[in-house]
């Protein structure tokens, strides 16, 4: 009958909508009671026609001849210190009203006792009635109440307590069930990253399908925590039985094996000792310290205390980095490019985030990233893995959020300490040489392969204008215009083979699709 009364097209749902036009809702009932704006039933009122005490001392209170015929003492004078005010007369007769001819008591001093006795017994009535009193009430609160309704009545908190209050569990569960955490015994520490052991195993176990991934590309993954967690459990859990099969003094509550990644290249404060370094870069905390209310996936030791999160993996595959096992890579900010207005153009591409001069030589974090660990599949696969999540490193949109993150790139930067001196193999199409470092063997003509150049070679050099669009050439060009003036030696040789140190760029959106709706 409830529920009919107020469904939402119900004609007392509508009768109670708190204002003209407004969409009728079936709590718009319960809301207006609430504020106290309609009552579920009409304030009391004393019945019409019915006879109260007062009444009756009005009528008795004088005779037809107009003089008084009785004291009455009606519910005015039932409060304390009321009857004071009664006269106390020399004729007072205290009656029995059962026996007319019976006196209790008469003259002022039983009038007197009258009186004290009257003001007792208005104290004990005046007591009830203020005990008795409803305190006044505000708006219960409909949406905190429900909250709480809900909550209490949550089949993870009624079951449980219903259970643990009806079933008892013997002594030697409820201790196991104490979140107190004892040191394990001693254990061997192999600090080892054991990835390379799952690799060899098999590299499917690694990553699914990893052969699959194209020569020569670049993407971006996600780890795997809960499977990380559970595959070195597992190792720890068989070398615990190890040694104790070998007699080895254990409880098997060891953590033997903490690596799962090679963290061994990554930049940690150097004020940190080196075992402080290392407790820093394991994967997992402790066995014994896990907590029993905890989940695979919750231990993540670089997490320690914030919310678990899956961190970013840059996959490389190919020939880069044998060609290059020095370069350097690393997470940088990026920055939206803005109109004149201030607004982001999200017509152009993003950039780099600017480094002030005190920033260059200790970047903070929040611009620069250095990689947290990596690992090798061979022959071509290399993983490195960033203190960040995909969400973070993709950045928002800008059509669709009004303050997007702009996100991160990851930049492959040749170090600059290691000059190289040559010609490019190759110069694709019908591109101009506009500086040196364009010069390519096809532009050495007659030097046969693994011949010599002459020494006349590029003496001099026919560079093409720059373009609009070569802005980042423009310094180079003009020192190259000076040195194709000048005479030839190996000062010169030396200026048009270098090789300038290459740094590229990939922002996380570029390699991270759109999910495909499901069907």
């Amino acid at each position: 009958p409830l529920r009919r009364a107020l469904r939402p097209r119900g004609p007392l749902v509508r009768a109670a909508a708190v204002r003209a036009g407004a969409q009728p809702r079936p709590t718009a009932l319960l809301e207006r009671v609430d504020r106290g704006e309609i009552a579920a039933a009409p304030p009391k009122r004393t019945p019409p026609g019915l006879v109260i005490t007062n009444e009756i001392r009005d009528l008795l209170a004088k005779d037809p001849k107009g003089k008084p015929a009785a004291v009455w003492i009606g519910e005015d004078a039932l409060k304390p210190g009321a009857a004071q005010d009664l006269p106390e007369p020399d004729n007072f007769i205290l009656r029995d009203p059962r026996n007319p001819d019976r006196k209790p008591g008469e003259g002022k001093g039983t009038a007197r006792r009258t009186k004290d006795g009257h003001d007792e017994i208005a104290i004990l009535v005046w007591a009830s009635d203020e005990t008795s009193k409803e305190p006044e009430r505000g708006p219960l609160g409909l949406e905190g109440t429900v909250a709480v309704l809900v909550d209490a009545l949550d089949p993870a908190v009624t079951i449980p307590r219903r259970t643990h209050h009806r079933v008892r569990f013997p002594r030697r569960i409820v201790t196991e069930l104490d979140e107190s955490f004892q040191e394990a015994m001693a254990y061997p520490r192999i600090d080892l990253p054991m990835y390379d052991p799952l690799v060899r195993a098999s590299t499917d176990l690694f990553l699914p399908n990893i052969g699959l991934v194209e020569q020569n590309s670049v993407t971006l993954l996600e780890t795997h925590q809960l499977f990380i967690e559970a595959y070195m459990v597992g190792l720890n859990h068989e070398m615990a039985r190890e040694l104790l099969w070998r007699e080895y003094p254990t409880d098997q509550r060891g953590s033997v094996f903490r690596q799962f990644w090679d963290a061994s290249g990554a930049l940690t404060d150097p004020r940190l000792t080196a075992d402080q370094r290392r407790e820093l870069l394991y994967d997992i905390p402790k066995l014994h310290l896990w907590s029993r209310n905890s989940q695979l996936g919750d231990h993540d030791n670089r997490e320690s205390g914030g919310p678990a999160e899956e961190e970013a993996v840059m996959l490389i595959r190919g020939e880069l980095l044998k060609r290059y096992p020095n370069a350097v890579i690393y997470a940088h900010r990026a920055a939206w490019q803005l109109r004149r207005d201030g607004r982001i153009d999200p017509g152009r591409e993003r950039e780099l985030a600017l480094l002030s001069p005190a920033e260059e030589a200790r970047p903070p974090p929040a611009k620069v990233l250095t990689p947290l660990y990596e690992a090798k599949v061979d022959p071509d696969i290399t993983f490195i893995g960033f203190d960040l999540t995909t969400r973070e490193a993709k950045g928002g949109d800008p059509l669709a959020e009004a303050r997007p993150d702009p996100g991160w790139f990851f930049v492959i930067k040749e170090r600059p300490g290691e000059p190289r001196f040559g010609l490019d193999i190759e110069r694709g199409g019908a591109q101009p040489v506009q500086t040196f470092n364009d010069l390519a063997w096809s532009d050495a003509p007659g030097v046969a392969p693994g011949g010599h150049l002459p020494a006349a070679a590029f003496a001099p050099v026919a560079l093409a204008p720059l373009g609009p669009a070569d802005a980042e050439k423009r310094d180079q060009a003009i020192e190259d215009v000076d040195v194709n003036a000048a005479a030839n030696s190996a000062a010169r040789w030396a200026y048009v083979l270098y090789q300038a140190p290459v740094m590229v760029a990939i922002h996380g959106a570029e390699m991270l699709r759109a999910r495909a709706a499901r069907p």
